[in-house]
């Protein structure tokens, strides 16, 4: 696992590099100050318009030992390939013009009234990266959840990296090590396009009511082209099925061991990546309630962003209220 911030260009730090409008650049910063997905998350560019294609190997060729005047029997190694689409998430801020006009800075006032808009944007693609599914919402994408949702005793399939937390009923939550990088998982936006939000002010418009009355007021467009692309799973685990009401029991499961399963899954294999740890508040509060029963090294209070956080194993663990506690039971 790389050091934290080296090397990679986060969704909000390409979006400042590429974008002019010092508007669209304070929306990003509205998104990251409550959404930490996107403080950490790799953004690249499609290869294939709005899709992604990425070519994985499955299969390793032979090698074999050869006698004096013997053959080597050809072989080829196995590959297959992944297709990830981009969606379009899109909202419109319409405010009453007057009350723009009235306003002591016309644009603060009118960026101050699209922050609920943002915020809408930035949790449905913090609940998409977890959660989306294509097959539900075909103009989305899949996300972790999906990919990661069947579990597997092959170590050659995705479902490998699975571990099971034990819990059967519906309050069922799960926890994220997530490895972001070029070569790991990583948010797509399509070729030609901008990473991040893209703002376009419409100025005053006329609004029609549904009984044919009509209105001046000031619309701001806001969309974002993205998707996800997990190039090497081996990276990253999902710790699934931790029952809440396990967690608040006399006999809880042991956090501690399921992360050190976890970080054992992907230690080889996220090396060239930025490794992250997610889970919603009412895990970590139980993760410190935990740590106080006993002394332990792996986990430490470090800062990151300028926040001092928990971290196991030097890995920040971030909080995601996008995770939810009504999980269905991964088998």
């Amino acid at each position: 696992m790389a050091t934290i911030g080296a090397g990679y260009l986060t969704l909000a730090d390409r979006l400042k590099r590429t974008e002019n409008g010092k508007m669209a650049a304070e929306i990003i910063e509205m998104m990251s100050e409550t959404n930490e997905v996107l403080q950490d998350a790799v953004a690249i560019q499609c290869n294939d318009g709005s899709n992604h294609i990425t070519t994985i190997r499955t299969g390793l060729p032979s090698a074999v030992f050869r006698n004096l005047y013997g053959f080597v029997p050809t072989s080829k190694s196995a590959t297959e390939q992944v297709k990830d689409v981009t969606g379009m998430l899109e909202t419109f801020s319409i405010v009453d013009a007057d009350l723009v006009d009235k306003s002591e800075n016309p644009k603060l006032f009118r960026l101050s009234e699209s922050s609920a808009f943002v915020e809408a944007m930035n949790q449905k693609l913090q609940e998409t990266i977890f959660y989306g599914s294509i097959k539900e919402n075909a103009a989305a994408f899949d996300g972790l959840a999906v990919r990661y949702g069947k579990k597997s005793n092959d170590p050659k399939k995705i479902g490998s990296n699975i571990i099971d937390a034990g819990g059967k009923g519906s309050d069922n939550t799960s926890v994220w090590f997530v490895t972001w990088g070029d070569l790991h998982t990583a948010l797509l936006y399509p070729q030609g396009s901008l990473a991040g939000v893209q703002h376009k002010d419409d100025g005053i418009v006329t609004e029609t009511s549904s009984t044919g009355g009509k209105r001046k007021v000031y619309q701001d467009h806001f969309k974002m082209d993205v998707g996800l692309s997990v190039r090497d799973w081996r990276s990253t685990c999902r710790i699934a099925n931790i029952s809440i009401e396990n967690l608040a029991g006399s006999d809880p499961a042991d956090l501690e061991e399921l992360l050190n399963q976890a970080y054992y899954k992907i230690r080889r294999f996220s090396k060239t990546g930025n490794t992250f740890i997610y889970c919603n508040s009412t895990v970590l509060m139980y993760f410190e309630a935990q740590l106080k029963a006993k002394t332990n090294v792996n986990f430490t209070i470090k800062e990151y962003l300028n926040e001092n956080i928990l971290h196991y194993k030097n890995i920040p663990i971030r909080e995601c209220e996008q995770i939810t506690c009504t999980e269905e039971l991964v088998s």
